[in-house]
């Protein structure tokens, strides 16, 4: 696996005292008019797509417009400002970029007809021109928290659903979150690692941090529930992976060092050479 970091666009040059193989950078509705220059990384790029947008969710599955929801249409317009700035960035760091883009579909009670919503959700990929980006769809918890509160997701939770959603658009990419499908599991009532062992031919990209309950998300590692020792072994080899700890750029990034410390008895990285520093 290769390590990522969370980072901003202001602080890219003090994140690279981890030493990372890929940059995660989670757009805000201000980072799009950011002149990145052209300054080249050798570190591979990740472009997380913005969740809010002039105090609104984005909702590429909204079947209209809502108080606290931009429509569809609106949604996919700054999705695509979002990408056009991925590619635009692209030649400063090495490899094909790839974009994590929440699915939506998200209320503030549960919705037990899907069905508009990922077909909403298709008409919003297709619209889309990712470029040579590969956009990344990520799994979601079943109580995710916005604007202070909790609400409800409705959509790309389960591995049955999401991979038929992929194979149905003929996208075999997604972003991989270890809590959300931990906390999906928790309330559902499912297997964790059979749910991996069907979403492994997709992994693209793996968020990582521990669960707890429902909705207890972004906690530090191993101080949840997350069994780490048997989910990072199922998981495919081949991919990209983040550590995703609430608030773990405060105090100078403490979360993001503790997490990686955390995380060297798992074994998940190889050790980097001179060829690939």
């Amino acid at each position: 696996m290769k390590k990522g970091i969370k980072a901003r666009f202001h602080d890219v040059q003090e994140m690279l005292k981890f030493n990372p193989d890929v940059f995660e950078f989670h757009l805000s509705d201000k980072d799009l008019d950011h002149d990145f220059g052209s300054h080249k990384y050798t570190q591979e790029l990740v472009m997380h797509g913005p969740e809010y947008w002039e105090q609104k969710l984005l909702d590429p599955a909204s079947l209209g417009e809502q108080p606290r929801q931009h429509s569809r249409e609106k949604s996919v317009e700054i999705i695509q400002k979002a990408l056009d700035k991925t590619n635009e960035i692209a030649k400063c760091f090495k490899g094909r970029p790839k974009f994590v883009l929440h699915p939506g579909g998200m209320s503030l009670e549960r919705i037990e007809n899907t069905k508009p919503m990922l077909e909403a959700l298709k008409k919003s990929m297709k619209e889309l021109n990712p470029g040579n980006t590969i956009i990344m769809l990520e799994n979601m918890p079943p109580y995710p928290w916005f604007f202070g509160g909790q609400w409800c997701c409705n959509i790309f939770l389960d591995a049955d659903e999401i991979i038929q959603f992929l194979d149905d658009i003929n996208y075999p990419y997604m972003t991989f979150d270890l809590c959300h499908s931990q906390l999906y599991c928790n309330w559902a009532k499912k297997d964790i690692l059979e749910e991996i062992e069907k979403f492994n031919p997709y992994i693209t990209h793996v968020h990582i941090s521990d669960a707890d309950g429902e909705a207890g998300e972004g906690l530090q590692i191993d101080e949840g529930m997350v069994d780490f020792n048997k989910t990072l072994g199922k998981i495919r080899q081949d991919v990209t992976i983040i550590p995703e700890i609430w608030q773990g750029h405060l105090n100078n990034h403490e979360g993001f060092k503790i997490a990686f410390e955390k995380l060297k008895k798992y074994n998940l990285f190889n050790p980097r050479t001179k060829e690939n520093r």
